[in-house]
């Protein structure tokens, strides 16, 4: 799970609509999907997250030309018909702001549908928030080449590796792993074979994790 840069919002219509509740301490309109700006937030994660679950990475979106800066307009995502696909779901990392906080630009990732209902409601702890300052991958995850699944690293206090196991469990990282074990193992294999390193689309901390472990960088 990379760390994800949300400081550049390019549905600005959004932005100062959300402002404004923040300046006034008032709690958010009620949160519902059919919301005027839903679509200007999605496609903003999206574009942030360069399509991929924020949690597992994997590929939700795949034409990448539905998040160009062009498709934004005076401050909105020009929304196309029919309706973009895309295979995710407005995730509230901390679900307990949702009734009261539910377009909180911080608090929302774009994830599989799976891992969004999977996690529902369970508690979470800010150390594997994909967009915190204080998430580095290399420092608080590590990966078994073999299984394809990620775990704490090692180097941590005991204490700080059960919270790191615990929200890899919590954003269900490891749900995807025979997915990324066979595309993580096709390009490996290649790249052992004296071929060309094939582009990554996805699972990108997973494989620049396997490459280092094997010593392929």
């Amino acid at each position: 799970m990379k760390r994800i840069d949300k400081t550049i919002i390019h549905s600005t219509t959004y932005r100062d609509w959300i402002e404004e509740f923040e300046n006034n301490e008032q709690n958010h309109e009620k949160y519902k999907s059919s919301g005027e700006h839903y679509w200007d937030v999605v496609m903003s994660l999206y574009h942030c997250q360069n399509g991929l679950c924020a949690y597992t990475e994997k590929d939700l979106i795949g034409d990448l030309e539905l998040i160009n800066i062009e498709n934004w307009d005076d401050g909105k995502y020009q929304l196309l018909e029919p309706k973009p696909f895309h295979e995710g779901e407005l995730e509230h990392f901390d679900s307990t702001l949702k009734p009261t906080k539910g377009w909180l630009w911080d608090n929302l990732f774009m994830v599989s549908c799976t891992i969004n209902r999977r996690k529902s409601t369970k508690s979470i702890d800010n150390i594997l928030k994909p967009d915190s300052p204080n998430y580095v991958p290399d420092e608080l995850l590590d990966y078994d080449v073999n299984l394809h699944i990620f775990f704490a690293n090692t180097n941590l206090d005991d204490e700080t590796i059960k919270r790191v196991n615990d929200m890899i469990h919590v954003l269900g990282l490891n749900l995807v792993s025979g997915f990324r074990k066979s595309y993580i193992n096709k390009r490996i294999e290649r790249i052992k074979k004296g071929g060309d390193r094939e582009p990554i689309e996805q699972y990108h901390t997973a494989y620049e994790m396997t490459l280092r472990n094997l010593n392929l960088q």
